[in-house]
């Protein structure tokens, strides 16, 4: 087990002041398996406090209204401490491919992973828009299919962060041959889905080493093998998923898991940033500094 401090920042300034507005946050780490959070704080510019609910896919948001004081600004810090686990590596069923294509053609399987089996605009593509070979083969088993696409599609584009934003659809992406993490995402749902193998979007925050300038918020997908369950690949750096993986949500695409969503009434330009930080950490005490020092800024 490895405990991770993460550190989620945002701050949206706003060239004249904000009359009302209504923000939600999907960035709590969420508890499923492989992952526990055992403490965590948030704070805010705000003078009242955020309602917490469910979204339909059961993930935690947090949710700001404000409609009595104006404001330039919004700030937001969450810190959170959380218990990773390994996740289950195996994508080798006991099933022969005939017998997994049994399952994923059961009408009952379809209807259970109906929101994951249908494309939507962001990860619509057609049969000439990716090479015929990240198709699945005949007699190829689901497991070995999904390693060899997550390569696949990790070879078919290059990695160039600002080309795409979070319109762009998987099609764009790959006529350009470039994309973020979220377009990798986004292509390799839309190559599973059709072929009837239920992909899903997530969402999460991924440290690749103790240095803390690889900490980054993340997509990746989850396919749902026949026998063996949901696994996470992430093309965009072609892996499977680890316990470096710090999973927030999953959903159909990236708009089922934007980390914030807001509505102002307002005039003038405004200015997003934010800033993530993942670090491992068993020591509380640790913790309870850094809530601190946050609570001093």
């Amino acid at each position: 087990m490895t405990d991770y401090v993460i550190e989620y920042r945002t701050l949206t300034e706003y060239e004249k002041p904000v009359k009302q507005g209504a923000y939600e946050f999907l960035i709590m780490p969420c508890e499923n398996e492989t992952q526990k959070v055992k403490h965590f704080r948030l704070l805010h510019s705000m003078r009242g406090e955020p309602f917490t609910a469910r979204n339909k896919y059961g993930f935690l948001t947090h949710h700001f209204h404000i409609y009595t004081d104006s404001f330039e600004y919004f700030s937001l810090n969450l810190l959170a401490q959380v218990a990773k686990n390994p996740p289950p590596l195996n994508v080798f069923s006991n099933l022969s491919a005939a017998e997994e294509n049994a399952v994923l053609e059961d009408m009952e399987f379809q209807m259970d992973q109906q929101s994951f089996l249908q494309v939507t605009p962001l990860c619509l593509l057609g049969p000439g828009d990716f090479p015929a070979e990240l198709l699945r083969l005949d007699g190829e088993n689901v497991g070995s299919y999904l390693l060899r696409l997550n390569a696949g599609i990790h070879r078919l584009l290059q990695y160039v962060p600002g080309i795409t934003d979070a319109g762009t659809q998987a099609k764009t992406a790959l006529e350009m041959g470039k994309g973020v993490c979220q377009d990798y995402a986004h292509v390799m749902i839309g190559i599973l889905r059709p072929q009837g193998i239920p992909a899903r979007y997530v969402s999460g925050y991924l440290n690749l080493s103790d240095d803390r300038s690889d900490s980054q918020l993340h997509a990746w997908v989850e396919a749902l093998i026949p026998q063996v369950g949901w696994r996470g690949f992430d093309p965009a750096n072609h892996l499977q998923e680890n316990d470096h993986f710090i999973k927030i949500a999953h959903g159909r695409d990236y708009l089922d898991c934007q980390p914030i969503k807001g509505v102002l009434t307002t005039e003038g330009a405004h200015k997003t940033s934010y800033e993530v930080l993942v670090r491992n950490s068993m020591d509380y005490n640790w913790f309870l500094q850094e809530q601190q020092q946050q609570q001093q800024q």
